[in-house]
């Protein structure tokens, strides 16, 4: 061996793709430093189905009322560089039917898209549709139970869609059937589709008093819905298991809480417009009912204006890093996605959006999957894969 050369320079190309595979996203970002050799064969297409992804970005709603993605440039990151941006996959949708119109991006989770579309060629109501726009597959859910065209009382406004392709190749969708009593909304059930089994299934919410208040997630087989007196309800797919776990903070008012996760760790972050603190909890012990504190971000120090009515926020929470301490905001009144650091404690802007409209869900992270295969029993006839 010369002098200043290492082992690794010496491995074959086809050992060293075995095992940069075998890597989590973290360690592999900094595995990509050993070498130009490594760095090229951890950018090669031909490699990207095998090997871990991390996040490239985030889907917004622009002005013109199209949905956009603004990836992330290589120097946003905790571990100094990884893949961002968002090549080899169609952020348009463009794969989708030309006869799909008012096209709604309801969700996104390891590499699927959650969508809520209307055919120019059917009668309402809208449809759910789960889309992988790295490999531009696509697939049509049969209608739930519960639906728009529902008595007036009972509301469909919020799906999620969970999958883990390190457990399984099938997905589920969760839909959140909400009674209105004509002053609050309160969670009836959660409606759960399985691809395994292409039906739903109505999980009736235990107890029924829950208030649904913020951005919800899937996470470790659980969908966790953020709820009044900043709690966190839980739910498995089976519908079988209800748990309730309380934050340090009671308090009911009209903040909104976003539930993330990032580092294998489901995160909550409690939002009260008129606090200058964004409190973030962290919940990793899972025999406990309680959110430990993570950090307290100061809004003032990010540079956020107050709120001015409720209802028009200065601020939204874009998301957390998959993979290391960052969360995103984007500041409305400057019109930048910026991320902050909460282990240093300090911020950077990522990029200006201009274009960005209001949302109630406004920012989608993610992380590209190029594996083919959407798993859904009624792929024949409502499926499309094209190359």
């Amino acid at each position: 061996m010369e002098q200043g050369t290492t082992a690794a320079a010496y491995l074959p190309d086809d050992l060293v793709v075995e095992i940069l595979a075998r890597l989590p996203a973290k360690s592999l970002c900094r595995f990509k430093c050993v070498s130009r050799r490594w760095r090229s064969l951890t950018s090669d297409p031909a490699h990207r189905t095998r090997l871990a992804q991390t996040l490239s970005g985030f889907f917004f709603k622009s002005s013109g009322h199209g949905w956009h993605f603004t990836g992330l440039p290589s120097s946003v990151t905790p571990l100094g560089g990884y893949y961002g941006g968002l090549s080899l996959v169609d952020a348009t949708l463009s794969f989708l039917p030309s006869t799909y119109r008012e096209i709604e991006i309801l969700d996104s989770y390891n590499g699927l898209l959650l969508l809520s579309c209307s055919d120019e060629h059917a009668s309402p109501p809208p449809f759910y549709v789960v889309c992988n726009p790295a490999t531009r597959e696509w697939v049509a859910l049969p209608q739930p139970k519960y639906t728009d065209n529902c008595r007036g009382d009972i509301q469909v406004w919020h799906a999620a869609v969970g999958f883990d392709p390190v457990i399984s190749l099938h997905f589920h969708v969760f839909q959140v059937v909400e009674d209105d009593d004509g002053m609050w909304c309160f969670i009836k059930a959660v409606e759960v589709y399985s691809s395994e089994t292409g039906t739903w299934d109505v999980r009736e919410c235990k107890p029924y008093w829950l208030k649904f208040l913020g951005r919800m997630t899937y996470f470790n087989g659980f969908l966790h819905l953020p709820v009044m007196y900043a709690a966190v309800a839980s739910v498995d797919t089976k519908g079988q298991s209800w748990r309730l776990t309380q934050g340090q903070d009671n308090r009911y008012e009209t903040g909104r809480g976003y539930v993330g996760h990032s580092q294998g760790r489901l995160l909550y972050v409690k939002n009260y417009p008129k606090d200058d603190v964004l409190s973030v909890y962290v919940f990793d012990d899972q025999e406990s009912e309680e959110w430990a504190l993570k950090n307290n971000v100061s809004k003032s120090d990010l540079l956020f204006e107050q709120w001015r009515h409720p209802m028009k926020p200065t601020y939204y929470i874009a998301g957390f890093h998959p993979d290391g301490d960052l969360i995103f905001f984007y500041d409305r009144t400057q019109k930048t996605l910026i991320s902050y650091d909460m282990n240093r404690g300090n911020w950077h802007v990522v990029c200006a959006l201009e274009d960005f409209a209001h949302a109630h869900h406004p920012f989608f992270p993610y992380v590209p999957w190029y594996s083919r295969g959407l798993a859904s029993p009624n792929s024949a006839s409502h499926s499309s894969i094209q190359g």
